[in-house]
C-alpha cells in the first residue's frame, strides 16, 4: 500500500449558544443523524472531547426525485444552530444538486466560525463563484482534489479522515466530476461515506477496506441490489455493518424490500432525522 499523507489542521474552540435539541450520543460512541439524498450528521467523542462532522448535507431540492429537509431543519443547518452548531467539519463527496450547494454551506460557514471545509476543488471552486461577495477565509476552505485509486489522510478538531479518490458511477455521462469518498473516525467508530461512487473490483482493490476495520458503510441503496457491486463491496469493505441511502421520495417501502432481500440486515435511511446509535 502506496504510503498516506498527513494534513493536521487544529482549529480554536468555540462556544455557542446552549442546545435547543440536541443529538443523543452515546458515552464513547457515535450516532448518525440522516438528512435527505446522502446528507448526514456524525456526533461522536475524539480524544480531546467530541466532535461533530456534517457530509453532504448543505444542499437545495434538485428535482422532482430526489429528497430534502424540511424548511425548518434547512434553517437550523444554515444558521449553525443545534443540533447542528458546533460542527468541526464539513465534507462533501462531489458538486451535484442533490449533495451539495453554495447557498446553504457559505450560510453555514458564517455562521460557524469553527467549521472547515474539506472536499474537492470542483466543490471550492463552485462555493465561490456561487457565495457572491461573501469572503471565505483561506484557512477554512481546503481544497483535496484526488485522482482515482489515490487517498490521502486529515486530522481536523482532533477528528480523523481520510479522504478516497473514488470515480463517480454512470462512466463516461459523469467522468468530469471530481469525486471523493471519507473514511471518518469519531466515538472509536469508523463510519464510510462513498458518495455517488462507482463500487467496482477496480475502484475499491487499491484502498483494502476490507483490511481498516470499517464499523459502518453508508452507501446508495442500489449498491446493495445489484449482484456485482454487492459483492465488491463484501470483498473490499466487508463492513460490520451497512446503511443504504439515497432513497427517492415516495420509494422507501419499495426500497427497503428490495434491499432486504438483496442484503439481509442492511438498514435503510429514509426518513429526515432518523437517528442510529453504531454497534459497540
Amino acid at each position: 500500500m502506496r504510503s498516506l499523507h498527513r494534513l493536521a489542521v487544529l482549529l480554536p474552540a468555540l462556544v455557542l449558544a446552549p442546545a435547543l435539541a440536541p443529538v443523543a450520543v452515546a458515552q464513547d460512541g457515535l450516532s448518525i443523524t440522516f438528512l435527505a439524498n446522502e446528507g448526514v450528521l456524525l456526533s461522536g467523542s475524539t480524544a480531546t472531547g467530541s466532535g461533530k462532522v456534517l457530509i453532504d448535507g448543505l444542499f437545495l431540492k434538485y428535482g422532482r426525485e430526489f429528497a430534502v429537509p424540511a424548511e425548518s431543519t434547512q434553517a437550523v443547518l444554515r444558521g449553525a444552530r443545534p443540533p447542528f452548531d458546533a460542527v468541526d467539519l464539513l465534507l462533501v463527496t462531489h458538486r451535484h444538486g442533490d449533495h451539495f450547494h453554495p447557498a446553504p454551506v457559505a450560510a453555514h460557514l458564517r455562521a460557524n466560525p469553527r467549521a472547515l471545509l474539506l472536499t474537492s476543488r470542483q466543490v471550492i471552486d463552485s462555493l465561490r463563484s456561487g457565495a457572491g461577495s461573501v469572503a471565505l477565509p483561506e484557512r477554512r476552505v481546503v481544497a483535496r482534489t484526488l485522482a482515482p485509486g489515490r487517498r490521502r489522510r486529515a486530522l481536523v478538531n482532533g477528528i480523523p479522515v481520510e479522504l478516497l479518490g473514488l470515480p463517480h458511477s454512470g462512466g463516461r455521462r459523469h467522468r468530469g466530476v471530481e469525486h471523493l469518498g471519507y473514511l471518518v473516525e469519531l466515538g472509536g467508530r469508523r463510519v464510510l461515506h462513498v458518495g455517488d461512487a462507482e463500487l467496482s473490483e477496480a475502484t475499491l482493490a487499491p484502498f483494502r477496506l476490507d483490511t481498516a476495520r470499517v464499523d459502518v458503510a453508508l452507501l446508495p441503496w442500489w449498491a446493495l441490489t445489484d449482484e456485482e457491486t454487492r459483492r465488491a463491496v463484501e470483498r473490499w469493505i466487508r463492513p460490520r455493518e451497512i446503511v443504504a441511502f439515497h432513497v427517492s421520495e415516495g420509494e422507501a417501502a419499495s426500497v427497503r424490500r428490495e434491499v432486504g432481500a438483496a442484503k439481509p440486515g442492511a438498514r435503510v435511511f429514509s426518513r429526515s432525522l432518523e437517528t442510529l446509535p453504531t454497534p459497540p
